[in-house]
């Protein structure tokens, strides 16, 4: 029955195309749009809402399952040392057009496996490009989309937290450490275990 459904949905979907291509110009091409339109954000409201897939319309769903408070949870977090020491939270665009998860999930899989040397290179690379970030930062510009479209500019991912203050003296090192945590056990306030990764200073 579901598959039926699905398929009366398409075929909706290529009845209402037709009619808009048949449809004389003005008036009665108009209306042919807007049914269009209506069916189409109608059709795709209900399957976004009931989380179904019917082609050309879906769920949007970009991760399977349900979330689990007992679940341990990890991440890579980047930080930048100032003149002091003192760790600054990496904003997630500092590394654009790299993605941060996709430098997380580098930095997790393939730092260990290059040589000493090939090691210190990467993580140079990625403290002089922390600096860049942090030059624009500090003189008042952005970073990522918003570096050209403003506060039109579409985010990556709209949970990720920003980090725009940053020290005025350039950046002396960069630290990656891994956070894990049980989101259950962090509402009763446990501790993040932090491990670090990486360490480069100038």
């Amino acid at each position: 029955m579901i598959e039926l459904i699905r398929l009366a949905l398409v075929l909706g979907f290529l009845a209402l195309g037709v009619r808009i291509r048949r449809a004389a110009e003005g008036p009665p091409r108009r209306r042919a749009v807007n049914v269009f339109l209506a069916y189409v954000l109608a059709v795709e409201g209900t399957v976004g809402a009931l989380q179904w897939d019917a082609w050309p319309f879906t769920s949007h769903t970009i991760a399977v399952g349900r979330a689990r408070a007992g679940s341990r949870v990890c991440r890579t977090e980047l930080f930048g040392l100032d003149d002091g020491g003192r760790e600054w939270p990496l904003d997630p665009y500092t590394f654009t057009p790299v993605f941060d998860s996709i430098l997380q999930y580098w930095l997790e899989q393939a730092l260990d496996r290059l040589p000493a040397d090939g090691r210190r290179r990467a993580l140079s690379f990625l403290l002089a490009r922390a600096e860049e970030s942090r030059v624009r930062l500090a003189a008042g510009g952005r970073l990522g989309p918003e570096r050209v479209l403003g506060a039109f500019g579409a985010p990556y991912w709209l949970l990720l937290p920003r980090h725009s203050s940053v020290p005025a003296a350039p950046w002396r090192g960069l630290r990656a450490y891994s956070s894990c945590w049980i989101p259950a056990e962090r509402l009763g306030g446990a501790a993040v275990d932090r491990r670090l990764l990486a360490e480069h200073r100038r």
